[in-house]
């Protein structure tokens, strides 16, 4: 896998859950250097999806049922990456930035590194309900922002 980050300084990000177009976070990516490249699904089927209690979606890799994921690529700043690093809780290991090979969608399609934002150890990861994707019906239904919580 190639560096996720472009000659230009941006970094490539793989996005599948409250970060979308539309939903809660998106807001870190609106306000900052963000550019949206395109609708992107992983290229490794190795993943499987669960809905947190407070309504956000954790991604955990498995080999049970693993599934592709879809979701959104952007390209964003030094500055924009350290919002998500803390949005994601890089520090306390709830979550780990890692590197994955995303396929674009569209004419044509194409492949990209990028990062994303994979679970960390859970006491309660039995108990998460799997759900096929992130939608907006789920998200409204049940997210619960951070400092409601």
């Amino acid at each position: 896998m190639t560096s996720p980050t472009t000659s230009a300084g941006a970094h490539k990000v793989f996005v599948y859950g409250t970060l979308k177009r539309g939903l809660y976070n998106h807001r870190l990516l609106d306000r900052g250097n963000a550019r949206f490249i395109g609708e992107a699904r992983t290229k490794e089927k190795g993943f499987a999806m669960l809905l947190a209690k407070a309504g956000y979606p954790y991604l955990v890799r498995t080999t049970e049922d693993a599934r592709v994921i879809d979701g959104e690529l952007y390209a964003v700043d030094d500055a924009t990456l350290e919002h998500l690093d803390v949005l994601e809780e890089i520090a306390t290991g709830m979550y780990s930035r890692e590197v994955m090979t995303v396929e674009l969608l569209g004419e044509p399609s194409r492949e990209e590194d990028a990062y994303f934002y994979l679970a960390g150890a859970r006491d309660d990861l039995n108990s998460l309900e799997r759900i096929d994707s992130y939608t907006k019906e789920i998200h409204d239904e049940f997210y619960v922002p951070k400092n409601e919580r």
